[in-house]
């Protein structure tokens, strides 16, 4: 036995260093390729036939290539393959296997019979499956699923799968299959390996405005012109609806999206409506982006809808972000030392007030140094310039009365400022400043032609940066601190604008530059902070600030109420308290307060707790106290204005490898009940997510439900995100983000994100 196992070792020595040798022949013309090695309990070198023949626990590993069989012929001058009995070939994280094999090692190309394929989260099998190129494998009339099992739950039967790595999934004619039950033809679908949403959605369910509905999707990637999903929906009291989100790239000109959405409300036979036949309703959107050349920026964006309430209806997410959606085109063009804008702004539907811009042209100098002597100097130049028709149209309100005349003006405005920066000590920047805008007016609100304002501004920005590092290492409550940094930064601005020589009250009224008027203050802040390092990366583990204007002159004619010792009192306006908490990765905190100094009580507060991971157990907690207060009415200070005051949760709890739980409340402790309730329930079906849901929306009193929402849906576990958004979901805002803490996102039924 002993001279077996040396006469096969033996074997595989000169097999290995005849290959070798082979590879190296013309190492002088090219790079030498790596060696196949060939490991089996017999290998055999043919030299004139130029193969090796391997049998018994066969195993090659090449590169990042490694194939595995029962027996193997490999031809050294094609480095081609030729393997059978239970061959697998992987490379990276994907393999393939089959009876029978045909691999070219060089090209990673190769050709399978009876072949089983492992491409996560994709698996699939065929009689004939070829791997025409290293990010290429197609599928000939077999299938293809995300369910590993051999028996697969679900599974798509398709003419023609090309499987691109790391890309996406491209099926032709295809049949799917529910167990041995087919359920659906689809000519063609593509599924992006980089997209977590499932290429096809439904979701039914019960909604007090809709009736019972059904909201389907489909998820088409043509080319890079026609990629996006078709919608077809319905709902029993409005019909058949259909749409289609296209995103598209033009070569050389440019991306952007088109959404198109159609409601059939005149739809008898399919809806029931109580309240007789509508006409249909639709929506248009068109976004466009365009680097025209290495500094110019085209942009464009087109909303158009029928009936003022579509939005809000049908897309009630999208109409809370986003509201009524703007219309205008733009042309940005950015040099060195300035920029340029172009931009048309108008109104395509008569449902809402838009200031319209016919057109305006804008020149801007962000800062440009003032050269001296042929070197520069600590002075700096800002300059805004612009020329603008404006045109305020008004909304149609003439079922209720008569139409308000829309305003129209010609401005030209520019502004032109001086800075000098200088910095004290390395660390205390100061940056005085003075600026004059001179703006002209076609006409004002009294009726006057030819008017010019003058206002004259000056101020002083000031910041400076304090920091102290304590050597403190600890690991204590897994807080996992490696030295601690205190960053203390102090900001204090003067501003001063002198009275305008045009007051803003005989001016119409389109933006911020027609409201100008007299100010005289100083805006404070202090920001304290607390950092660590983790893996060699600084963390904020607490971040604190404060911030007030203090306002040295007040007009007494804007608190006429006000007594005078009052008036001398109430310098300072709302003082904003900011406390930013993250301990650990996984937990997270934030509060915030306002107080209006003008009725020295508090006007906003919120909390906002965040714990856990949302994948297996959390809990987010948030409340969120305002009160409005009218700064021209002077009462009691305890009497209360409108008082908005909730309490949300959101809680996530695993119960086991099948099951998940979520609850979402939301409170209104202003009128002492809770105004909506959510409950979820997830079962893990393998290769599929169930999700049941059920929401109850109480108003005005605890025993009144007014509306009773249900809904299922059924989600791929390897393409898990919903296109169509249902849940109520806490959201909370992190400190630099627009927003404010305590607001909770609301996805409110049939809301396409």
């Amino acid at each position: 036995m002993f001279r077996n196992r040396l006469a096969s070792y033996s074997l595989k020595l000169i097999a290995y260093s005849l290959v070798l040798l082979s590879t190296t022949a013309f190492a002088e013309e090219m790079k030498p390729k790596a060696p196949i090695v060939v490991n089996g309990d017999k290998v055999e070198y043919f030299h004139e036939e130029k193969k090796v023949i391997g049998t018994g626990n066969i195993s090659i590993d090449y590169e990042d290539v490694k194939l595995t069989c029962k027996r193997v012929t490999v031809y050294l001058d094609t480095r081609e393959a030729i393997a059978e009995g239970d061959v697998k070939i992987a490379q990276k994280d994907n393999y393939f296997t089959g009876d029978r094999m045909n691999y070219n090692f060089d090209k990673r190309t190769g050709k399978a019979i009876d072949a089983y394929v492992n491409y996560v989260p994709f698996y699939g099998k065929s009689k004939d499956v070829q791997k025409v190129s290293e990010n290429q494998t197609n599928i000939e009339r077999g299938y293809i699923t995300t369910c590993d099992l051999d028996k697969p739950h679900y599974r798509v039967q398709a003419k023609q799968v090309r499987i691109y790595t790391d890309d996406k999934v491209i099926a032709k004619h295809i049949l799917f299959f529910v167990g041995n039950v087919p359920i659906m033809y689809l000519p063609y679908y593509v599924q992006p390996l980089k997209d977590r949403s499932s290429g096809i959605t439904t979701m039914v369910g019960h909604d007090a405005d809709w009736g019972y509905y059904a909201l389907n999707s489909l998820k088409f990637d043509y080319s890079q012109i026609f990629k996006g999903r078709f919608r077809a929906d319905y709902r029993s009291k409005n019909g058949l609806a259909f749409g289609a989100d296209d995103n598209y790239t033009l070569p050389g000109l440019g991306d952007g999206a088109v959404k198109f959405y159609y409601a059939d409300e005149d739809n008898d036979y399919l809806s029931y409506k109580p309240e007789g036949r509508n006409e249909g309703k639709y929506r248009l959107q068109v976004r466009h982006k365009w680097q025209v050349t290495d500094d110019t920026l085209f942009t464009l964006e087109l909303n158009k809808v029928r009936d003022d309430n579509f939005m809000k209806y049908y897309f009630y997410k999208e109409w809370e972000e986003q509201g009524q959606g703007d219309n205008y085109v733009s042309f940005i063009t950015t040099k060195q030392d300035y920029t340029t804008t172009f931009l048309t702004r108008v109104r395509l539907d008569k449902y809402y007030d838009v200031v319209q811009r016919l057109p305006e042209y804008s020149i801007d100098v962000p800062q440009y140094n003032i050269k001296y002597n042929g070197g520069s100097s600590p002075l700096y130049y800002n300059m805004h310039s612009a020329f603008v028709y404006l045109d305020r149209a008004f909304r149609d309100n003439s079922s209720v009365g008569p139409m308000q005349k829309d305003l129209d003006v010609i401005r030209i405005d520019n502004y032109n400022r001086l800075n000098y920066p200088v910095r004290f000590f390395k660390a205390l920047n100061v940056t005085p400043y003075a600026g004059v805008r001179q703006t002209f007016y076609s006409r004002n609100a009294l009726g006057r032609t030819n008017i010019v304002r003058g206002v004259f501004n000056m101020g002083v920005d000031n910041s400076i940066k304090f920091y102290k590092i304590y050597d403190f290492t600890t690991n204590a409550l897994d807080l996992n601190i490696n030295k601690l940094r205190h960053i203390v930064t102090p900001l204090v601005n003067y501003y001063y604008t002198h009275q305008p020589t045009v007051s803003n009250e005989t001016l119409m009224q389109f933006d911020e530059i027609d409201a100008i008027k007299e100010q005289n203050g100083i805006s404070l802040s202090v920001e304290n902070k607390l950092q660590t390092k983790r893996d060699g990366v600084s963390v904020d583990l607490v971040d604190f600030i404060i911030s007030t204007d203090y306002q040295f002159k007040l007009k007494q004619d804007v608190f006429p109420t006000f007594k005078n010792t009052d008036y001398k009192r109430r310098k300072f306006t709302s003082v904003d308290m900011q406390l930013e908490l993250t301990p650990y990765p996984w937990l997270y905190a934030m509060s915030k307060m306002r107080i209006n100094t003008y009725r020295e009580l508090p006007e906003a507060a919120s909390i906002d707790f965040v714990g856990g991971k949302e994948v297996d157990r959390s809990l987010a907690f948030g409340y969120r106290w305002e009160r409005s207060f009218d700064p021209l009415i002077v009462a009691d200070p305890d009497t209360r204005g409108n008082i908005v005051n909730y309490v949300t949760t959101d809680l996530i709890y695993r119960i086991n490898e099948f099951w998940k739980a979520r609850i979402y409340w939301r409170a209104n402790l202003n009128k002492g009940y809770i105004d909506e309730q959510q409950y979820t329930i997830f079962r893990d079906l393998h290769c599929w997510i169930l999700e049941f849901t059920f929401d109850l929306r109480p108003y005005q009193n605890n025993a009144t439900i007014t509306d009773q929402i249900f809904w299922f849906a059924l989600r791929l576990k390897a393409f898990p995100d919903q296109p169509i958004g249902l849940r109520r979901s806490y959201s909370r805002t992190r400190a630099g983000q627009p927003g404010d803490p305590g607001f909770y996102e609301r996805q409110d039924v049939g809301v396409y994100q």
